[in-house]
Order: C-alpha cells, then structure tokens, then sequence
C-alpha cells in the first residue's frame, strides 16, 4: 500500500483543495516539509519522469505532493528531494484548468503516478471524492496505460510525443 502525503503551502482557496478533501477522508496526511525525505516528491521541474519502476520507493516511503499555486510553485518553493519526479503530459478535467495539459489539480497528479504505477484501485478509490472522476477516466486512461509500460524517460517522451 501506497502512503499518500501533502505538503500544504495554503496559497489556494480550502474548499478547492483536492487534498484537504482527500485528508477528511484519512486518505491523503498532510506532512511537514521536512518530512519529505525518501518519498516520490511530485515535482514539476524533475529531469526525471515518474515510471512504473518508481513503484519500489512509493511503497517503502510514501509519494508526496506540494499542495500549491501552480502560479507561484517556482518561487515559492524550492525543496529538494533525492526522488523528485515529474508526471508527463496528461489533460486535467477539473474545473479550474480543465483541458490545459499538466495543470493537473493534486489530486489528478497523484491519481496518475497511481495508474502509472499500476495502483488503479487506489487511484479509482482517490477519484471517486471528485464528481469529474469519470471525466477523467474517459479522457486519460488510454494515456495513462501507455505511460504505465514506459520504464525509462526516453519511452515516456515517446509516448508523449505520440499522444500530443
């Protein structure tokens, strides 16, 4: 089983959080910065694209994520992490960036490293706290599939380049 942890930098609206939703449900914990250390730290400016192959550590430390703007994400915060990844392109379908490839709403990015690690119950159970999962679904899963069978960044940026 997969861990699931957040580090809310409250920089956005509570009741649009996807993982404070997800934290009142004991499915998601919100961690301390400094507690990062060992997880998969879902980190947008990675060199390294999450593959199934990060499934290992997810499991033993966790997979984290910075519950942020993506406005000010760059600035904002700066942490370092030994297992940063970054997701690759993949179509949100929340309201507030729906069809803006990447800008993924937490709770897609984490749903996704799921699916691309193979964890599709746990990234089903996550989803279904959101009425837009089955949009997410429809939209992704093909994508997603395809991502899951990609072992290193350079059959990611194929795949990628495929899709997009």
């Amino acid at each position: 089983m997969i861990r699931i942890s957040y580090v809310d930098e409250r920089m956005d609206d509570p009741r649009k959080s996807t993982m404070r939703k997800l934290s009142r449900f004991g499915m998601a914990y919100r961690i301390d910065a400094r507690m990062i250390r060992g997880k998969v730290l879902l980190w947008p400016f990675s060199d390294k694209y999450l593959t199934a192959r990060d499934k290992t550590i997810a499991e033993k430390y966790g997979l984290c994520v910075i519950e942020t703007s993506w406005k000010r994400i760059e600035d904002r915060y700066s942490q370092k992490s030994g297992n940063q990844r970054k997701l690759p392109l993949i179509l949100p379908v929340n309201p507030v960036n729906f069809g803006k490839p990447g800008m993924l709403s937490s709770v897609e990015a984490i749903a996704s490293s799921l699916y691309i690690m193979g964890e599709n119950s746990l990234a089903d159970s996550l989803l279904s706290k959101f009425p837009w999962a089955h949009t997410f679904h429809e939209t992704n899963m093909e994508l997603l599939n395809a991502y899951s069978s990609c072992g290193s960044n350079e059959e990611v940026i194929s795949v990628q380049a495929e899709f997009f």
